[in-house]
Order: structure tokens, then sequence, then C-alpha cells
């Protein structure tokens, strides 16, 4: 289910997408509630859709199951809360990797305190065909 991110609920495991104009979407994974919203509202101010998830730890995760996630399938780039990664999330992104890559960010705060993700390292996701 998507919402607009105007619609602030209080289930940690909701997806959110936002309304920005931008054709180009970002994936928040993060299990930290605080985290993922500042996360998302960082790329929203930058004019980019976002969508967020609290993670396998919150909710029921296709790559769990051994599928594709719907929301790597939707995103065009991918951020993921090192601090939420789990050795066997990381495992499964990489046995059923998405189009999209996937930054594994560290967060920061900016002078107000908010959050804002730094990019550690970068997984480029399945390879094009040729």
């Amino acid at each position: 289910m998507t919402v607009p991110s105007s619609s602030r609920g209080k289930r940690s495991g909701a997806i959110r997408s936002s309304t920005a104009s931008s054709s180009l979407t970002v994936l928040v994974m993060s299990c930290d509630s605080e985290r993922r919203s500042d996360w998302a509202e960082y790329f929203e101010g930058l004019g980019l859709r976002t969508m967020r998830c609290a993670g396998p730890q919150a909710t029921t995760c296709a790559l769990s199951l051994d599928r594709r996630c719907p929301l790597h399938e939707e995103a065009h780039v991918i951020f993921y809360d090192q601090e939420s990664l789990t050795p066997e999330l990381e495992s499964q992104v990489r046995r059923l990797p998405p189009d999209a890559p996937i930054a594994y960010a560290r967060s920061q705060r900016d002078v107000r305190g908010c959050q804002f993700p730094v990019a550690i390292d970068i997984f480029s996701g399945r390879r094009p065909e040729r």
C-alpha cells in the first residue's frame, strides 16, 4: 500500500510514496523510522519521488521469501541504511539483485539535526542482458 508522505502513519512497517513530480524514484530502507523519514524528506527536497521500507525486521519481506522485491522493481535508485543491513538481507539482495543500483549508506545530521544519507558502498545490481 502506498500513501502520500504527507500522510504520516504510525505503523513502522508502512511503505509510503511521495507525490513529488519527478519521474525518478528513490527507495529508502531503514529499520529506524526517524532515519527513514528524514532520508525520504531529503530526497523529496531534491524533487525526487520516494518509497519507504522498514525492512524485513518490521514487515514481511519478499526477499526473505526468495522472491524479487516489488519495491526494488519500481525504484531507480535504492538506499539501504548500513545499520539496518543484516548479513542475511545483504545475501538475499545479492542473490536476487534489482536492476537499480543500491547505495549502502550511513547517516549524518545537518545543522537542523535532520539526517541525510552518505553512500559508503555501491552495488550495481543486475547486469543488462546483451
